[in-house]
């Protein structure tokens, strides 16, 4: 054996602390698919990163100031009003678990702040492979395609490895974004095929939630990040080719459709569900007159009634989470969430179709959170993981994007000068 292959094998196996940082996120990611338990792996192992992360280093640019003084203020509001019913079940849990989810979405915008291609893509790709999993699972669960499978079902809804089929179809919006961005820029029919399978396992389980705000969800945030790819492309050439795959990504989408469509089993219930208005969403009592109500205690109660309290008073939640806000979080929470999303829309407007290496992820992030932020009016959203998540995302490339754009500009002003102050010949 020579002397370097003796020194390479006696060179001990070591894991950058990068490497152990970014892996444990992309495992979080990873495990986000499975939310049946509090808390869930992905809760325990974020902990674990947030810990890892503070002790190694994070950096807050000063674009994220507003978002993150929001975000505080948002959760204040959400402890000032827990003294009214503190004393109540599961009202301290509660906030609790939303002031941890809040420091995640937090997270997630800091740690984007760094590296910031190399995480985008890590926690995109962990994403991707969580939905096909996640996916996987409804459609075994719906077709009872093993034992046990009637566990990831929900009144005959799939719900994957999540508690309710209305949480568990957005989670596979980004990620089923992510593949259809993906598919507009492959070039090859291997690489196309290559797409397709994982993105239909992942369509396939939103349909099969039967939750109507998600499909909904998914049209108008697949349009919304088509026409945004369509803004970026470079030449017409490229965006004709993107209109192309687009409706042959339609026309696909709607034969696995009618495909499902044609068991009963997915008929019979797809009839009953594709009602524009259910019994529930009508009446006095009903989804929008609650709306109604939730919005007359709010307009007299600065401090807001407390956590739970409006589903004690008329027996269900208000199912808006910007009434929520003023209801459970007082006035202070309720403006707080109002200014985050509107900022949050228009900052990241101003951004998202800055040329940089990240910005087909942003396009992605940014089309899902928005329209998902006007779903939010019809159901409460203030404590999904992944809204957190893509509200952290799209702050944490806004700040990259805005430090990208400075650092262009400087290099070009310093090129200008020198241009200038370069002697004639």
């Amino acid at each position: 054996m020579s002397q370097a292959s003796a020194l390479g094998a006696a060179r001990p196996l070591t894991i950058g602390v990068e490497t152990l940082r970014e892996g444990l996120v992309a495992i979080a990611v990873l495990t986000s698919f499975v939310v049946m338990f509090e808390p869930a792996p992905y809760d325990l192992l974020f902990v674990l990163a947030i810990v890892l992360f503070s002790l190694t280093g994070l950096t807050l640019p000063r674009t994220l100031l507003p978002f993150v003084t929001l975000v505080a203020l948002y959760q204040l509001g959400a402890v000032l009003t827990l003294s009214l019913v503190i004393s109540r079940p599961d009202t301290l849990k509660w906030t609790i678990v939303g002031v941890f989810l809040a420091v995640t979405g937090v997270f997630y915008a800091l740690l984007l702040a760094d590296r910031t291609e190399i995480r985008a893509r890590l926690i995109a790709n962990a994403w991707v492979v969580a939905a096909v999993f996640g996916g996987a699972l409804a459609i075994i669960g719906y077709f009872h395609l093993g034992p046990g499978s009637d566990k990831f079902l929900l009144y005959g809804r799939a719900k994957g490895a999540f508690k309710d089929p209305n949480v568990y179809a957005p989670y596979l919006i980004f990620p089923a974004l992510i593949l259809i961005q993906r598919l507009y820029a492959a070039e090859r029919l291997r690489q196309i095929i290559f797409i397709l399978v994982p993105l239909g396992v992942i369509v396939s389980g939103i349909f099969l939630s039967f939750s109507r705000g998600s499909w909904g969800h998914l049209i108008a945030s697949a349009a919304l990040m088509t026409g945004l790819t369509i803004l970026a492309s470079p030449s017409p050439a490229r965006r004709a080719r993107i209109l192309l795959i687009c409706c042959g990504a339609a026309v696909c989408a709607t034969l696995l459709i009618l495909v499902l469509l044609s068991l009963p089993s997915v008929s019979n219930l797809f009839a009953e569900r594709a009602s524009l208005e259910q019994g529930y969403d009508s009446g006095r009592y009903g989804r929008f007159g609650r709306h109604l109500l939730g919005a007359q205690i709010a307009l007299v109660q600065p401090l807001g009634i407390g956590i739970y309290e409006f589903a004690r008073m008329f027996g269900s939640d208000v199912h808006n989470t910007y009434l929520n806000a003023f209801l459970s979080y007082g006035w202070l929470g309720g403006i707080s969430l109002i200014a985050l999303v509107v900022i949050t829309a228009v900052f990241g407007g101003r951004y998202v179709l800055s040329p940089t290496p990240w910005r087909p992820i942003f396009i992605c992030a940014y089309s899902t959170w928005l329209v998902l932020m006007m779903e939010a009016w019809v159901i409460d959203v203030d404590h999904w993981r992944h809204q957190w998540a893509l509200l952290g995302i799209t702050w944490g490339l806004i700040g990259a994007t805005a430090r990208f754009e400075k650092l262009r500009r400087s290099a070009s002003d310093a090129t200008s000068r020198r241009l200038v102050d370069a002697p004639a010949r």
